[in-house]
């Protein structure tokens, strides 16, 4: 089978397969937000969202930014296990492997002895928090009444639960920072600096205003969900590229074929 044009197109939108930081509006707030925040004496951060709204590569982006700033560190892995989190925690915080701890207070024993007193906290980013165990949770808020280490909570927020009526998160979060979903500007930037950042400048030019309304209407402006209709579209453009190339015209996009993967998606009811 002949390669595509397409198949490059496709594997830009791979959700998560790349690094791929593009500064929306959004981000841009958010982002500086977060820096605030980590600047503040706070021990307790909440940065929420609904899922694929682009809250794992914003912290990325900080994480990188700073942690030849700072000292910072980040979990984009949840724990479930008490001694495992608090293992990485002292490995990542003095690029060296832990001693021997029976427990959550000798490690916090350790652990201010290592630093001393007037030691600066430690921010620690630990993505997909609503994941880890409420016990855990607690520790980690007692952990940051030591004031060696201040935390920021990146949670999901969805429609079915409201992570800020859990107890923890409403009563002991200092400061609470949301990443909302695209509008349809930030939704058309999106797109075009993703083609942009793989050098695909040609192929801006198939979108036009009414795609990307189309695109924002399936998808809320979910950066996720955007990622999986435009695999799917280009999918398909590959598939008749490849096997029927005279059904697709090169120089422009039809509304047919984001609604096809729209339907492939879920998205429309067929």
């Amino acid at each position: 089978m002949n390669n595509s044009q397409y198949e490059d197109l496709k594997n830009i939108f791979v959700d998560g397969a790349v690094f791929d930081y593009i500064n929306l509006d959004k981000s841009s707030v958010a982002y500086e937000k977060l820096i605030q925040a980590i600047d503040k004496p706070l021990k307790l951060i909440l940065f929420f969202g609904k899922p694929g709204t682009g809250k794992t590569f914003l912290l990325q982006k900080i994480y990188n930014d700073y942690k030849s700033k700072k000292n910072i560190i980040f979990l984009p892995r949840p724990f479930f296990d008490e001694q495992e989190f608090l293992k990485t925690l002292y490995k990542k915080s003095f690029k060296e492997d832990p001693p021997k701890f029976s427990g959550y207070d000798e490690f916090l024993t350790i652990i201010t002895e290592k630093l001393g007193k007037n030691s600066n906290a430690t921010t620690v980013l630990i993505d997909e928090s609503q994941l880890y165990p409420d016990d855990l949770i607690e520790k980690i808020r007692l952990m940051a009444d030591s004031r060696k280490f201040k935390f920021l909570f990146t949670v999901h927020k969805t429609d079915e639960e409201d992570v800020l009526a859990k107890d923890y998160f409403k009563t002991r979060i200092w400061e609470s920072i949301e990443l909302e979903d695209s509008n349809l500007q930030e939704v058309k930037t999106y797109i075009e600096k993703k083609l942009v950042f793989h050098n695909k400048f040609e192929y801006i030019s198939l979108f036009k205003e009414k795609h990307y309304k189309l695109i924002m209407k399936l998808t809320n402006g979910n950066l996720r969900t955007i990622n999986k209709l435009l695999f799917k579209l280009f999918e398909i453009l590959e598939y008749y590229d490849i096997t029927n190339p005279s059904k697709i015209n090169q120089r422009s996009l039809q509304i047919k074929y984001i609604e096809m993967a729209g339907i492939s998606q879920g998205m429309i009811d067929a």
